[in-house]
């Protein structure tokens, strides 16, 4: 009954029932964007996978209150106990969350993209950021205020649902980077590492240096150039002026570890979730705009009886 198309960006409709009828990406405010050149990048560029989920109304208030945002390289947007006063949801550019050491040293927990929302930590409750979180890849994104979204997510919706089954998936995330850097291999860390970032932006082409992977993964320099001169003598990536090109995903999933397939597979599942939950409460708003039409022509008939 429902058809999606193109993409899971695409419009959603209701076969044949032209009272519903919006696409998930309509809550980009065009009104509210800066310039010009902002509107027409912002127009042609994937949305948010989690304000895609958004059902009706929420989708409009979002459109009003979610500001666009450019997110420039090696920005840092959270400090460790330092405020949040914004909350990020990421569309083309891609973050990093760290853990950082008292002596300087930062190992990656995760990644973030057009899946999730940057700033878990504060909507779960927390107050203040706990880790890191850094433009790992420049692009764009949107943002709002933490007070504004704290209090729709307290009234009746499902903003809090979709927003608590990302962080659910993220908790996963987080918690298997932790084993992984524990239980395998440096090569199969790259390897994740690389799928990740693949599935967060549309390109095979990554801005990454072996300075940035090496800071991801906690480890040194050296250790990641030999891992990625392996990955390369196999065919599965080719390294040029800071920027890694995969040539080979399935060659990647082969040499990854299990960690990569449970992180992704609880990222997949909540997204799934929501869609699900956004088609029924679509179906809702044409049921009631439905029964708004016939109201009418079912009065106007009990008065010609009376």
């Amino acid at each position: 009954m429902f058809g999606i198309a193109h993409s899971s960006y695409a419009c959603l409709r209701i076969q044949d029932d032209p009272a519903v009828d919006y696409c998930e990406g309509y809550f980009a405010p065009q009104d509210t964007l800066p310039m010009s050149t902002t509107a027409s990048h912002l127009g042609r560029t994937p949305q948010n996978m989690l304000l895609g989920a958004l059902a009706a109304p929420e989708g409009e208030w979002a459109g009003r209150n979610f500001k666009p945002v450019f997110m420039p390289l090696r920005d840092v947007l959270y400090e460790p106990g330092g405020p949040v006063n914004h909350i990020f949801f990421p569309t083309t550019s891609v973050l990093s969350v760290s853990c950082v050491m008292t002596d300087g040293r930062a190992d990656a927990l995760t990644l973030i993209g057009r899946e999730g929302f940057a700033g878990v930590e504060d909507f779960l409750g927390g107050g203040s950021a706990t880790c890191r979180a850094v433009v790992l890849s420049e692009g764009w994104g949107y943002r709002i205020r933490r007070e504004l979204l704290r209090q729709t997510c307290e009234q009746d919706g499902t903003m809090r649902s979709v927003l608590l089954r990302y962080a659910q998936s993220y908790i996963t995330q987080v918690s298997q980077t932790i084993s992984c850097n524990r239980h395998h291999s440096i090569v199969q860390q790259l390897c994740r590492w690389l799928l990740m970032f693949l599935d967060r932006q549309a390109s095979n082409e990554l801005p990454l240096t072996h300075e940035h992977i090496a800071e991801l993964l906690g480890v040194r320099r050296e250790s990641v150039t030999e891992a990625a001169g392996k990955l390369q003598i196999a065919g599965c990536i080719r390294y040029h002026r800071g920027h890694i090109s995969v040539d080979n995903r399935l060659g990647l999933e082969a040499r990854s570890c299990e960690c990569y397939r449970i992180a992704k597979r609880e990222t997949d599942r909540p997204l799934e979730i929501s869609r699900s939950a956004k088609v029924t409460a679509t179906r809702a708003v044409a049921d009631r705009v439905r029964s708004g039409r016939s109201e009418p022509s079912t009065h106007h008939a009990a008065s010609n009886f009376a």
